[in-house]
């Protein structure tokens, strides 16, 4: 059996725990087999080179949206949701399955270069079971459903349910989940509540415009003039408060709850999930929430509440990468303050208990969690500017990029 080590100025454990100077042991499989302290001259005697930068787990990609790679460019930035919205309505392109599919390889290719070990994927369709079936990574899949009205609600569920059972035939771990708060009716939540009490585990866009949390309220502003008056549609959505009881009713099962972007988020709302739902994580897509709000979630009251943070990418229709790293760049631009190691925490353990990944986001022996090696100018600066990550290991073996 081949064995590979390499050592690092900041090798990080679990909860943000750090070892310096330290060697990771690796199996050819991906096991970790030993972390051990080093000295500069012992590394030189053994002619290991200790790299400026972290060792750490494999990332993890709590929102992303894979079926969608062919979407790459498309979209205008800024403007909001509604805006961002209009776009999508507006988009006829038409892709045959090859363009589809390719692109779609491409997006996976990206997640490997990237040291993503796992990602939690909303698909709409089963065209990622292809891939899923024999992936390198793990995943979790959410067929997610929308229908604003009775009506539409109905259809998007006869839908989903065939979309999921193609996804569960393929193999593949797939739960329903609603797509956001101003998109499914009353209805629609009622045809899922059977799915979403068996399952551990569901999704949500939850906050991510100051445009919903005005729909939500007040039952007013772009979100609900597009529908009713740009796209004649009756809306049947909970308001603020039916979501609020929402949230208490799952958060009461245990339920796992990815509540996505969270850029309008309140201390009051923060502190409310806290209370009703303790299982419930706060996962901003950065690149996204610049792309269509032009403002980041507010990350020093969401670490002063104490809630789990994760990290996701969105697709590449509102995000100009699926690079973990390129999210906590852009965090580590607007919040310099927080450390490094606690991004890296965000993106790797978090999200993986996020998600329910057991086994994945910190570095423990006899585990295969991946291993990535964070590159850094200078480990000391607390700044991921000019930073690069090296997949070292991924869930089975080493990395061969």
């Amino acid at each position: 059996m081949e064995v590979k080590r390499y050592a690092a100025r900041k090798v990080l454990l679990k909860k943000g725990v750090l070892l310096r100077n330290a060697v990771v042991q690796v199996a050819e499989d991906g096991t970790i087999l030993s972390i051990a302290n080093i000295t500069d001259e012992e590394a030189a005697k053994e002619g290991l080179p200790i790299h400026d930068g972290y060792l750490c787990a494999g990332f993890i990609n709590a929102h992303t949206h894979s079926e969608l790679a062919f979407l790459d460019g498309l979209f205008l930035p800024g403007g909001s949701m509604a805006a961002f919205l209009r776009q999508i309505d507006a988009l006829r392109l038409q892709f045959d399955e090859e363009q589809i599919r390719t692109a779609q390889a491409r997006g996976y290719e990206t997640f490997a270069k990237e040291g993503i070990v796992a990602y939690a994927d909303i698909s709409n369709d089963a065209s990622t079971a292809y891939f899923k079936k024999n992936e390198r990574f793990r995943s979790i899949t959410f067929v997610e459903m929308f229908g604003v009205n009775s009506k539409l609600g109905e259809e998007a569920y006869e839908v989903g349910k065939k979309v999921l059972k193609e996804f569960k035939k393929q193999g593949v771990t797939a739960y329903m989940t609603p797509h956001a708060t101003y998109s499914v009716s009353a209805t629609l939540w009622e045809l899922m509540r059977s799915q979403l009490e068996r399952a551990p585990i569901f999704s949500l866009h939850y906050a991510e415009t100051a445009q919903e949390i005005d729909f939500l309220k007040n039952n007013a502003g772009a979100i609900y003039d597009l529908f009713h008056r740009d796209w004649k549609r009756r809306v049947e959505a909970y308001n603020m408060k039916e979501m609020e009881k929402c949230l208490e009713y799952y958060g009461a099962e245990h339920k796992h709850i990815l509540l996505v972007h969270g850029v309008a988020l309140t201390p009051f709302m923060v502190a409310f999930i806290r209370s009703a739902a303790p299982e419930a994580t706060i996962v901003p897509c950065p690149e996204s929430n610049l792309f269509i709000e032009g403002r980041l979630a507010d990350y020093d009251m969401l670490r002063a509440s104490n809630i789990r943070i994760a990290v996701g990418t969105d697709s590449l229709s509102s995000s100009p990468s699926l690079s973990i790293l390129k999210q906590l760049q852009v965090i580590n631009t607007y919040y310099p303050h927080i450390p490094v190691e606690e991004l890296l925490v965000w993106a790797t353990q978090n999200g993986a208990e996020a998600c329910m990944f057991d086994g994945l986001g910190f570095l423990e022996a006899n585990i295969r969690p991946g291993l990535n090696l964070i590159k850094m100018p200078n480990v000391e600066s607390n700044s991921l500017q000019g930073a690069t990550v090296q997949p070292l290991a991924d869930l089975k073996g080493f990395s061969n990029l």
